[in-house]
């Protein structure tokens, strides 16, 4: 059976303590233990399934985790207060001074801005190519290079990338493909074609109401536990939690996403076609001879 996104969210159960059939929202800082043992093994990451401090996990963040990796069809995510939160945290995770990120030229702006003006301050630097060209992409690795980052369809120009050209070309040179994919959650799973670890800006369409920031992160359970360790995680250390009301906000609003997103491609295509046949230039993927629709990737 084919991999159906939205099937398996509505699959989702997840009852609150008193079988509500929306999770009770968990309004607590912190939280207390039975033992001190039981406390000594959190710290020491041999413990799942408890929580010591929201900054760290929530039971309402890890109801919304655990939708979003149905959701990509991944073992695990992470849930935070921005998108942005969500590429910095991954990128100091995967990154370390003197080492380097390669990454699509037209991605979103706050992206390009964390690559060329802040990341350089903690010695990591980023060469910024055309996704499109994988002869170009190729040349820019090195042996510093640790990351090969790009948007599925990126914002705003809407260049699709071809995820799997680029996945095998990460794994022949031993780096990890990290894919933002927040314009096509549901269109497209880039952890099914090959990347690696998957940030979404949850502020944009997962939500979809305009009325909050969040992000996430949605990758391996190994690569989750490495960002919240509770010794050296930065999504623990660095404390971009996301609040436990937004999270069950954006747990419900998860469950009409589907819907959402047909009519959003709907109505940008009648956009797209009305604005072309009006001689204006558009870039939409939908639209015949847009240079994506061609895959013209150079080997």
């Amino acid at each position: 059976m084919a991999f159906d996104p939205a099937t398996r969210i509505q699959e989702f159960l997840a009852f609150g303590e008193f079988g509500d059939v929306n999770p009770s929202i968990t309004d607590s800082s912190t939280y207390t233990f039975l033992s001190p043992e039981k406390m000594e093994e959190l710290f020491e990451g041999e413990t799942e399934g408890c929580f010591l401090y929201s900054r760290h996990w929530n039971p309402t963040n890890k109801y919304l985790a655990e939708a979003l990796a149905r959701m990509e069809d991944v073992e695990s995510a992470q849930v935070l207060g921005s998108g942005m939160a969500a590429i910095s945290t991954t990128l100091l995770q995967l990154c370390s001074a003197g080492e380097e990120i390669v990454a699509g030229r037209t991605i979103y702006g706050g992206t390009y801005a964390l690559l060329k003006n802040l990341l350089p301050r903690f010695g990591i630097t980023t060469r910024f190519v055309d996704v499109g060209s994988l002869a170009a992409v190729r040349a820019a690795i090195t042996d510093r290079t640790r990351v090969l980052y790009c948007e599925s369809i990126s914002n705003p120009l809407l260049d699709v990338s071809d995820i799997p050209a680029l996945s095998a070309l990460a794994r022949e040179r031993g780096i990890r493909l990290v894919v933002d994919n927040t314009f096509s959650p549901m269109i497209l799973s880039p952890l099914r074609l090959g990347a690696d670890v998957v940030v979404h800006s949850m502020t944009k369409f997962i939500n979809g109401t305009s009325d909050c920031m969040a992000g996430c992160v949605v990758s391996s359970h190994e690569f989750i536990g490495r960002l919240n360790d509770i010794n050296a995680g930065p999504s623990m250390l660095l404390g971009p939690v996301l609040d436990s009301f937004r999270a069950a906000s954006i747990l419900k609003n998860l469950h009409s996403l589907h819907v959402r997103m047909r009519q959003h491609g709907a109505n940008a295509m009648v956009l797209a076609r009305r604005l072309s046949r009006r001689g204006l230039r558009v870039h939409y993927p939908g639209l015949e001879g847009h240079p994506s629709t061609r895959c013209s990737t150079a080997s």
